[in-house]
Parts: C-alpha cells; sequence; structure tokens
C-alpha cells in the first residue's frame, strides 16, 4: 500500500473517532480510541468495524476527502462498539461485523445524498438503521451468544494488568462521587457505549482539550435535561442503563456550538432543545420498545435535523446564525466569524467600483444640501477639480472648459441593461432641464434587487441599449450635463428597482482610495464622503507579480534563525474542493488560505504548527494592497487564536459566546520604494500586535521585500533585530 493510501486510511481511521464529537483534534481522538478500550472487546470491535468501512470506501471509489474525513466510517466504528459491548467475539461475530461495516457505508451514502439537498446532516442514522436490521436479523442467527464481559470485568482487568490494575480500577468506581457528576461522567462515555467512570473521564479530558465551548455545552446540556427528567419525575433508570443519557449532551454541543456560531442565542436554543429530547427519549422509547429496538441517538439525530430544518426556513435572519465554513470547533467557528465580521463586515456579495478611471472629487455625497434629499438622499455626484478644487478652466462658460466633461463612464460591475435614456441635450452653464430631470440615463442590472444608475451622461456617447450585457470596467457612456444639471458632473446612485426615478439604497464602493492633501487612505466596502478626492486603487505590476501564487506553484525559501542556523522550507499552493487556494507546507503539514484579487492579498485561515516558518508568513502577509502608495497603512484583524497563549485563550475560550476580551490587530505600511515610476524593489513592513483588554501584551514585526516581481525576503524582527530571515533561493 503506497504512502498517499496510508495518509488516507490513517486521517480516516483517527477522525472516525473525533467524528463523534464534531471534532478534528487528534488528541481527543486518541483519548476517545483508548476510552473504547475500558473493555477492550469494544475497542477491538470498532477497530475492525471502522478499517472494513474505510477499506469498503476506497475501493468502491469515494471521494478520498471524505474517507479522510471519516464521513463513511464513523457510523461503522459505533456498530462495532454496540456490537462488541454485547456479544462474544468469535468469527461468526468477525463475519456480522464486517457485514454490518459494509452496509452502513451503504446507509451513509445514501442519506447523506438525500439531506444534503436540504443542506442537513445525516448524523449517525446510518448507524441506526443498519444496527436495527442486524439486530432483527440476529434474532434468527443461532451462533451469536451474549458477551458475559460485562459481568466479569474483574476477571478482563486481572488478566491485562494483574491485581494491581484491579484494585486501581475498583477505587476508580468506587469512589463515591456526587450522583449528578457520576452520571454525566457515564453519559459521556455512553457515547462510546460504555458506562462506567474510567471511560468518561477519558472523554471529559479530551473534550476540554479539544473545545471548552463544547464541554461549557455538555454541562449546560445535561443539566437541563437532568432537571427535566427531575422536574416531571421521569425514569431515570432511561438514562441510566439504555445508553441515552448522552443525547443530551450531542444535542447541546451541536446545537450550541457546532452547526451555529456560538452566542447567547445558541445557548439558549440548545437549552430549548433538551426537554424536546427528553420527550423524544420517553415517547420512543415506548414505541420502539414493540419492537424490542434501542433508542441510542436517534433522540439526539432527530431533534437536531428538525431543529435545522426550522432554521432553513427562516425569512429573518438575526442572532442564530449557521455555520457556513465548517471549522470543527466551537471556538473556531466562533473566532473566525467574529473575524470576519470585523474584516469584512461592509462586504457585499456584487462588488462595486468607481465608474470612471482616475482621480474624481465628490461634489455631493448622501444626505447632500443640494438634490440628495428625501428618497434620494443616497448618491454620489462626481466632478474632476485641479489643485484649486475648481472645476472647470477659464472662462469657465461652456460645458468644454469643464474637466469632467465627455470623460468616459465605465459601468461599475458585471450585470444586464435594464433602461436607457438618451437624446437629450446638454444644458448651457447654470441652467437644468427639470422636464427631464435625469437626462440621459443607463440603469445595469447586477442582481436581484441590486442595479445601479449613472445619469447626466453625454447625448449619442451611450454605447450600450436595453438587454446588453456589460462587464466591470467597460466605458459604456461619456460625461454630460444633461437633465438637472448646471454644470457637467456624474450623478450615481445604486437602487432596488429598475426604474428612472427609483429611490436610492445605501451600497458601498467594494474598493476605493481617498486622498486628504497628499495623505491616501484605502476603503474597503466604503461610502466615499463629501469633499474627498476618490480614485480606483492602482494596481503595481511589481507587487501583484509578487503576490501571483497560482495553483502547482512552488516557492522555496532558505531560513537563517537568531542562531545563524540555516534551513530550508518549501511552500506548494493548491486549491480544494471549494476552489480555495492555499500555501501548503509539507515539512509542518501547514494550511495557509488566502484570497487574491485584482485589488488585494489576503490570507483567510491557518491551519497547523504555529511554529512553522508559514505561520510567520501567515502574519506577516495578512493583507497587502497590490498598488503602492507611499507610507499608506493597511488596517486589519486576525482571528484572536493566533497570537495568544495557551492558558489565556482557555479562559476565553469558555466565555467567548458572551464576551471577548481579546483581539489581535494588523497593519502594513508601504516604507521603500525605488522608482515611482517604474519600480524594481519595494520593502512593506508589516506588525501583529495583540491585546488582552486594550492592552498590548505581545508584537511581531515583520519586513517584506519585492525585487523584481518575487518576494525576495521577509524577516521578523524583534526590536531592531532580525530574528528570522527567509531568503526566496527560486529567483
Amino acid at each position: 500500500m503506497n504512502t498517499k493510501r496510508l495518509h488516507i486510511f490513517g486521517k480516516g481511521f483517527i477522525n472516525s473517532y473525533s467524528q463523534l464529537f464534531f471534532a478534528d483534534s487528534k488528541v481527543f481522538a486518541w483519548l476517545l480510541l483508548l476510552s473504547s478500550f475500558v473493555n477492550p472487546i469494544t475497542g477491538i470491535s470498532g477497530i475492525i468495524a471502522t478499517l472494513v468501512a474505510l477499506l469498503f470506501a476506497y475501493w468502491i471509489g469515494l471521494d478520498r476527502p471524505h474517507i479522510s474525513y471519516g464521513t463513511y466510517s464513523y457510523n461503522a466504528l459505533m456498530i462495532g462498539m454496540v456490537l462488541g459491548a454485547q456479544y462474544s467475539f468469535n468469527w461468526n461475530f468477525v463475519l456480522l461485523l464486517i457485514t454490518g461495516s459494509i452496509l452502513s457505508v451503504l446507509f451513509a451514502v445514501w442519506f447523506n445524498t438525500i439531506l444534503y439537498k436540504y443542506k442537513l446532516p445525516a448524523l449517525s442514522l446510518s448507524f441506526l438503521v443498519s444496527l436495527w436490521l442486524i439486530l432483527i436479523g440476529m434474532r434468527t442467527f443461532g451462533k451469536m451468544e451474549l458477551s458475559e464481559a460485562g459481568l466479569f470485568r474483574l476477571n478482563d482487568w486481572y488478566a491485562v494488568g494483574g491485581n494491581q490494575l484491579v484494585q486501581w480500577m475498583q477505587l476508580i468506581e468506587e469512589n463515591q462521587l456526587p450522583e449528578f457528576v457520576e452520571v454525566y461522567l457515564k453519559s459521556l462515555s455512553a457515547v462510546f457505549f460504555q458506562y462506567n467512570i474510567i471511560s468518561g473521564t477519558l472523554i471529559l479530558v479530551g473534550l476540554i482539550i479539544w473545545s471548552r465551548i463544547a464541554f461549557v455545552l455538555s454541562v449546560v446540556g445535561f443539566v437541563i435535561g437532568y432537571l427535566f427528567y427531575l422536574g416531571v419525575s421521569g425514569e431515570f433508570s432511561q438514562l441510566y442503563y439504555s445508553y441515552i443519557g448522552f443525547n443530551f449532551i450531542l444535542t447541546a454541543i451541536s446545537l450550541g456550538g457546532y452547526y451555529l456560531i456560538p452566542s447567547r442565542a445558541s445557548f439558549v436554543l440548545a437549552i430549548i432543545a433538551m426537554p424536546l429530547i427528553g420527550i423524544f427519549i420517553s415517547g420512543l422509547n415506548g414505541l420502539m420498545g414493540v419492537f424490542q429496538l434501542p433508542l441510542y441517538s436517534l433522540p439526539f439525530s432527530i431533534t437536531v435535523i428538525l431543529i435545522l430544518m426550522l432554521l432553513q426556513q427562516r425569512k429573518h435572519f438575526h442572532r442564530l446564525v449557521l455555520v457556513t465554513q465548517q471549522h470543527f470547533s466551537p471556538e473556531k467557528n466562533l473566532y473566525q466569524f467574529t473575524n470576519e465580521q470585523t474584516r469584512f463586515r461592509q462586504a457585499t456579495s456584487v462588488k462595486i467600483r468607481l465608474p470612471f478611471y482616475g482621480e474624481w472629487h465628490v461634489s455631493q455625497g448622501y444626505n447632500g444640501n443640494i438634490t440628495h434629499r428625501e428618497n434620494w438622499r443616497q448618491a454620489l455626484d462626481f466632478v474632476v477639480v485641479d489643485d484649486l478644487l475648481k472645476t472647470y478652466k477659464s472662462p469657465g462658460e461652456k460645458v468644454t472648459d469643464y474637466y469632467c466633461y465627455n470623460l468616459p463612464v465605465l459601468a461599475p460591475a458585471d450585470g444586464y441593461v435594464s433602461e436607457v435614456i438618451d437624446g437629450i441635450e446638454d444644458n448651457s452653464i447654470g441652467e437644468v432641464d427639470t422636464t427631464h430631470n435625469w437626462g440621459n440615463t443607463i440603469v445595469i442590472n447586477h442582481g436581484e434587487g441590486i442595479y445601479s444608475k449613472l445619469s447626466h451622461l453625454y447625448q449619442h456617447t451611450l454605447v450600450v441599449r436595453k438587454n446588453d450585457y456589460v462587464k466591470a470596467g467597460q466605458v459604456i457612456a461619456h460625461c454630460g450635463s444633461s437633465g438637472r444639471s448646471p454644470e457637467p458632473h456624474l450623478h450615481f446612485q445604486m437602487q432596488a428597482t429598475p426604474y428612472i426615478g427609483s429611490a436610492t439604497m445605501s451600497y458601498p464602493i467594494a474598493y476605493f482610495i481617498s486622498r486628504i492633501k497628499e495623505q491616501y487612505a484605502f476603503h474597503e466596502f466604503d461610502i466615499p464622503k463629501e469633499g474627498a478626492h476618490v480614485h480606483h486603487p492602482i494596481q503595481t505590476t511589481l507587487i501583484y507579480d509578487a503576490f501571483q501564487f497560482i495553483p502547482g506553484k512552488k516557492i522555496t525559501y532558505e531560513i537563517e534563525n537568531a542562531q545563524k542556523v540555516k534551513s530550508l522550507v518549501t511552500w506548494e499552493c493548491g486549491v480544494n474542493a471549494w476552489n480555495q487556494t492555499y500555501l501548503h507546507c509539507a515539512k509542518s503539514d501547514s494550511y495557509a488560505y488566502f484570497v487574491s484579487n485584482e485589488t488585494v492579498f489576503y490570507f483567510t485561515a491557518f491551519y497547523g504548527d504555529k511554529k512553522a516558518f508559514l505561520f510567520d508568513f501567515y502574519l506577516a502577509a495578512q493583507k497587502i494592497l497590490l498598488g503602492y502608495y507611499q507610507d499608506l497603512i493597511i488596517h486589519d484583524s486576525i482571528a484572536a487564536t493566533v497570537c495568544h497563549n495557551q492558558w489565556t485563550l482557555w479562559i476565553q475560550d469558555a466565555i467567548a459566546p458572551f464576551y471577548q476580551f481579546m483581539k489581535v490587530n494588523y497593519q502594513s505600511k508601504f516604507s521603500n520604494i525605488d522608482n515611482v515610476y517604474a519600480p524594481t524593489h519595494i520593502v512593506i513592513n508589516t506588525k501583529v500586535s495583540a491585546f488582552i483588554a486594550n492592552h498590548l501584551i505581545k508584537q511581531r514585526v515583520y519586513s517584506l521585500t519585492i525585487n523584481n516581481g518575487v518576494l525576495a525576503e521577509w524577516s521578523v524582527k524583534k526590536g531592531n533585530k532580525t530574528v528570522i530571515k527567509a531568503t526566496c533561493i527560486d529567483l
């Protein structure tokens, strides 16, 4: 078996364990594996079933990444553990175990295919249906014997570790824990079809290591479920002996922090779900008892699927936010979401650009005192001015004296032309045409409910007609002075309907540079202010080429640390199934995901070893404007998990859904260029600052050097001293 196959099977095997808690933590997975061996036959049966499912899924040709995630094998793992806990281990048992594992793969594919259309998870439905069929069938299998391992655990422990292990195990089990704590630990162990404190303690340790939010949710879910049973005088034997008390725990984790972004509202939803679980346990227990079939995880699966389906049907979205990109950790889901809200809080699906070349002046902005009032208050008027802020060259008596007159007007985004008005003459300076208020106009449809309107255009320069398709940046007309326009200018507005007189709506420009005197500022998804000089960012080819990481491209750096020790590191650019680009360091098995467009390069996420040099580069180049502006500063934020130490982060994790006291800021600044007009050398300085309650606690400073279109060198500095220097050897 080649290395690639071993890698797929290795990841798929260990992920099959962590998947039962929605996790991707290897440490947690190994602790879960260890916990399954408190009953050795249970552990061995789980391993056999998992391996069979992985081999069958690979042999039949199922999706390799899903095999690696454990998607097709975690249900088989549960089947193996259930059967191993209840039946004697013999060749007949192994044959049935293999058959059941393959059956679970078939049902896993079927349920995933059906529910994927509705954006719903299959959870443990494959396990339940496969197991029920096996249990019903086994009633006619005469050679299957119930296991007595659970009755003679002392003998099993003695065989493994002698008297010392027996005494130690007895000491643990006889420890007089409060009933609630004991039931909680045993309910955790029931996820792996054990019912003992030892297994539950191992799982608890792994749960805390993986996610503090999940741990808090597990306690909250179990407390509410426990109190519900206590309040309604429920049958506690259902929780104690039927392996179903864990339904409260898994439901709370899945709804409170996995499928939804952890928040106050998600915790409330998890609490609301607990009585529902109690009803399902009591109601379904009676129903399934008719067929003598166990419930296991059925209440959890039904409750979660029903609630997620309900959330999918919402018309209004506010507090409860579904996770759109799963990071397999409540903390990662929360911090990534919070960071994206900060970084891209104004981001829009349609990216609108300024509708002209070069720098123009905002003569009237939103809520302007001249004409931008009432239903038409969210509009922008653009003109061109000279150094004295004059809009014309002397004498300014004709439209041709005005700087913006007859300049090209561009489509602000891709779309279809909805409406065109042409043939209206320009006004003489100081006069207006109130009969044709908007003058020559083009309305473009950029998507459902998103239209742009450009007015006061120069007659007969409109080069598009109704229903034409236009591309962003395409010349569609020239600036004029038609309609209610006492002097040449371009009126620009966004609106929700396709009509000429439609009311305006607030909608940001995706990227632009504003200038006050000689000081430049970069804006993302912002509204230009009245009085500002604005232009679309001008791309510097040197910078753009340096950050063009094309899939398949490899970059090798020679790294020199503070002790002058040198090493080589190679990164390869790739793209995943979701068309997300990344840099991969094979040496550390780390991934840094990024986005690069015509305006900015920025990283979106990092997975892997934070001691890897790729992590430092991820911080150093967090956001880079692809156009050089001397001393322009780019500000950004990074997820709090990046720079803070583990213990501080654990404290933050526990209360993160309610309050976040940690933050990490990023800043980049262009500091040096050898030639503004034909550069071959550019230096960008960046820094990352970590704060606790607005107090700076840690900072990293970087320098990026670009030579001839290549990121030739980058370094990490401490004070004035360089502690890491990376030099590209692919020049």
